[in-house]
């Protein structure tokens, strides 16, 4: 705000002091700056005036207005507006202007003022600072804008009025470049000076003051020079261009501040010594001298200018990658990770501080070429990394691979590499970039994964055999002891079934104590059978199977074939085991769910594989229902398989009936 310019003066205890107690009449001192601001370039507007003509070569009141109104809020506008009435007043009465023109003037003045100001607030929507290409092209379209528009009204008045000479065009061509060269070159300066005053300066380096000392100095000797060297006008035309270098220094080493100070420099200069009959622009009539000027300075302003602006976009662009790039690399370290470019035609690579710390090399370590890069790796990973490079550089694929990378202290550590190949026009390798992670701990959680997994499938194995084992025994014991004594129950029985009884209706239920007690050592030999089939041991799996195949057909009423092909005997007992408990459970699922009328067993043998097939012209079934069901019988059947190497596959179409299929190798 405008009102901060004089608040911001004050320091230590007495600016808060100030600021509270001025916070009424601080649109007071804004006008009170606006009145003299604008008296002091009316000033400056008539020292710099070709007589006779009522138009100054460089007018800036209407400029200091327009600047200050972009600098105020709205609210405050039409009280700036009067506060500078008085100082234009005073000024164009000094002047020996008559009191109507003197009031034409203002309101053709404040009309300049007015559309340039909301122009700039309008297009800009933020903060104004001429730092951007494009608020310096909002600059150039208002500075010819507003002075366009409002110089037709104050052509008209100044013709109306009789004030001065030459016609309605001749007064709206002088006030129109007058005004524009005005707003190119006052407008910014205040604005740019007012927001940022002098905090860039307390930051200057003494090697930056001197710069800045050499670089005034030089501009205003040579800008003094080529504007005043000679009298009538017989500089050499190349004088003219002696300032430039140095507005170019400006421009790129000062930003926008700098190039606008130094235009407004040259240009007072330039204009001072053209009307006192100096330098270049007196060559011919005060119009023409005039419009040689304004245009001179108009044009070689507007180009340094978005000179100036490129410049700072392109500064704020750099700094903007190098804050990314600090980002990108804080991450790419939190995540373990570093970054590498290789230049294939000049056959250089770049690492980053973090791939050379994965590499074992220390940040300051030179990058070496390819070749050193393959020497570094684990001699059994370099053809997996090279087939990998030579395959992105050829089809364009994306670079992806795993090596490992021996340590200055023996150990070793996993990098993954991952990269994309660039190529120029003819489609050929020029550049491949891409990062490095260090996945050592990854590597080392897989491997202890894998050992907990092998360790599980161990201890797995040991309950199942633990189980097994029970199973043995609870059978021998079924087989040999429970079952002997209700056999000897039941020869008992029938020995009394022979005796001559006086009492027939004991008899009766003899028999049918005789008949239950045969129906419990049946099912009590088939409960050892499933518990641990004895056959297995003395007949051997294919035997064993036939013969409960048999008894299974005979229980059920389904027909069931099998077939055994196989030439390994004796067969190991715990693939002997697995299979068989693998077909009995196929088979009781037969008889509970599949309503088949017919079902078939396979076992063969081939290549050291023993395969073992079940299927059935049933209903069929969802496979993977069942896997998600809470039955276990194809979980525990599919780890059994595992355990000893082997697959379990099964296979089902509704209506179609079901495939069972286990492999499992003999050795």
């Amino acid at each position: 705000m405008i009102q901060d310019i004089v608040l911001d003066g004050l320091t230590g205890s007495a600016k808060p002091r100030i600021d509270g107690r001025l916070a009424i009449i601080r649109p007071a001192l804004a006008a009170v700056i606006a009145g003299g601001g604008y008296y002091v370039g009316a000033k400056i507007g008539f020292a710099l005036t070709f007589a006779p003509h009522p138009v100054s070569t460089l007018w800036p009141p209407n400029s200091i207005l327009l600047a200050t109104l972009v600098l105020a809020p709205f609210r405050w506008w039409w009280f700036l507006l009067l506060a500078v009435l008085p100082a234009h007043l005073l000024i164009q009465l000094q002047s020996g202007v008559p009191l109507p023109m003197n009031l034409c003037w203002f309101i053709s003045n404040s009309s300049e003022a007015l559309i340039g100001a909301f122009c700039l607030r309008y297009l800009n929507q933020g903060a104004v600072r001429f730092d951007s290409i494009r608020q310096v092209a909002i600059l150039v379209f208002v500075a010819l804008l507003a002075p366009f528009l409002s110089t037709f009204l104050d052509s008209g008045f100044v013709i109306l009025n009789g004030f001065g000479d030459g016609s309605y065009w001749q007064v709206w061509r002088m006030r129109f470049t007058s005004n524009v060269l005005a707003e190119v070159i006052i407008v910014p300066l205040i604005i740019m000076w007012a927001t940022d005053r002098l905090s860039g300066f307390r930051r200057l380096s003494p090697g930056r003051w001197l710069e800045t000392a050499a670089m005034a100095f030089g501009l205003l000797v040579v800008s003094a020079g080529a504007f005043s060297w000679n009298q009538a006008g017989s500089n050499a035309p190349a004088l003219l261009y002696a300032p430039v270098p140095f507005l170019l220094w400006a421009a790129v080493r000062f930003g926008p501040k700098g190039i606008n100070l130094a235009l407004a420099s040259v240009a007072l200069l330039a204009i001072w010594n053209a009307i006192h009959a100096r330098g270049p622009f007196i060559a011919f009539s005060p119009e023409e001298n005039a419009l040689s000027i304004q245009l001179f300075l108009t044009l070689i302003s507007m180009p340094l200018m978005f000179l100036a602006a490129v410049i700072q976009e392109l500064g704020r662009a750099q700094q903007k990658a190098q804050e990314n790039e600090d980002q990108l690399t804080m991450a790419l370290n939190a995540a373990q990770m570093g970054t590498w470019d290789w230049r294939i035609k000049e056959g250089e690579v770049k690492w980053s501080n973090h791939s050379k710390r994965m590499f074992g090399l220390a940040p300051t370590d030179p990058e070496g070429p390819p070749e050193v890069f393959y020497a570094m790796m684990h001699p059994d990973d370099r053809s997996i990394v090279e087939q990998a490079i030579n395959r992105s550089l050829t089809a364009g694929a994306p670079y992806e691979a795993e090596f490992r990378m021996t340590q200055v202290d023996g150990s070793v550590r996993w990098i993954r590499g991952m990269g994309q190949v660039l190529f120029d026009e003819q489609g050929k390798p020029i550049r491949m970039i891409g990062m490095n992670a260090d996945v050592t701990g990854w590597k080392d959680t897989e491997a202890q994964i894998l050992e907990s997994h092998s360790q599980l499938r161990a201890l797995a194995g040991r309950l199942i055999n633990a189980q097994e084992e029970e199973r043995r025994r609870v059978a021998y014991e079924l087989h040999d002891d429970l079952n002997q004594r209700v056999a000897t129950l039941s020869l008992a029985i029938s020995r009394l079934r022979r005796l001559p009884l006086s009492h027939q209706e004991l008899i009766p239920h003899l028999n049918e104590l005789y008949n239950q007690t045969n129906d419990l050592s049946n099912d009590i030999r088939q409960l050892s059978h499933r518990l641990h089939p004895a056959t297995l041991e003395h007949l051997g799996l294919a035997e064993a199977l036939r013969k409960y195949i048999g008894e299974f057909e005979t229980e059920t009423g389904i027909t069931t074939s099998f077939s055994a092909r196989i030439s390994s005997e004796p067969i190991a007992s715990e693939i002997s085991v697995c299979l068989y408990r693998i077909a009995l459970e196929a088979l009781r699922n037969v008889a509970r769910h599949s309503q088949a009328t017919a079902a078939s067993v396979l076992l063969e043998e081939h290549e050291e594989v023993l395969t073992l097939k079940v299927e059935d012209t049933g209903i069929g079934f969802d496979v993977e229902a069942a896997r998600r069901g809470s039955g276990l019988g194809l979980i525990s059947a599919q780890e059994s398989a595992s355990m000893l190497q082997g697959t379990f596959e099964v296979t089902s179409s509704l209506k179609k009936g079901t495939r069972l299929t286990a492999k499992i190798p003999l050795r």
